[in-house]
């Protein structure tokens, strides 16, 4: 699991410095004559992360960042069993996502009127993948957002109890899941992976 999330953290990073570059490279000219292929890659990130301001290089490293290692490894832990679940199982789906759409397990428990499925992966790296992308643009988890772009602006490293404390919206159970969380990164000792320089969830300019 842990390279899973080093493969996401590599791409992320290139996503972030493309998005740097450019429009640092852009503003110098007041974006004008921009490079086509370039633009519509900044485009594609636009969409990809629901960014609101193409050219706001703030909003671009709000979203695009790290999240911390230890959180991500504890939520997979809870959310599929050890990887064990039906859902890991038949789905690779490590973080419990929901889909509405065609592709998904109908869960033994949902509720009579209920529409939502679990979603299916093609990979368990995919659900990696998809798990750091919603906390990087879902609306449902600005706080954690906002937290560590203060962490940030500060030069101070988000570990996963300050990060999992603002994600009340992951989880139905709320409080309860949180403490769980909480919990699990303790007795395994996980901060430690949210320590390594290589790790950190904030990449300066």
């Amino acid at each position: 699991m842990n390279e899973m999330f080093d493969n996401s953290f590599e791409n992320i990073l290139k996503e972030r410095e493309f998005a740097q570059n450019f429009i640092n490279e852009g503003a110098k000219t007041g974006f004008r004559n921009l490079d086509i292929n370039g633009l519509k890659k900044l485009i594609e990130l636009k969409n990809k992360y629901r960014i609101n301001n193409l050219f706001n290089l703030d909003e671009y490293e709000k979203k695009i960042n790290l999240i911390p290692k230890s959180m991500g490894i504890a939520q997979a832990l809870v959310e599929s069993a050890t990887a064990t679940s039906r859902f890991a199982r038949e789905a690779n789906n490590l973080f419990g996502e929901w889909t509405w759409g065609e592709k998904g397990l109908i869960p033994n428990e949902r509720q009579e009127g209920k529409k939502h499925k679990i979603r299916i992966f093609d990979s368990l790296q995919e659900s990696v993948d998809s798990y750091i992308l919603n906390l990087n643009r879902h609306f449902a988890y600005e706080d954690f957002r906002s937290l560590r772009q203060s962490c940030f602006i500060q030069g101070k490293n988000i570990t996963g109890i300050k990060a999992i404390e603002n994600l009340h919206s992951y989880s139905e159970n709320k409080n309860a899941y949180i403490e769980i969380i909480k919990k699990i990164i303790e007795k395994y000792e996980l901060e430690k992976y949210d320590t390594l320089k290589t790790q950190s969830p904030f990449i300066k300019r």
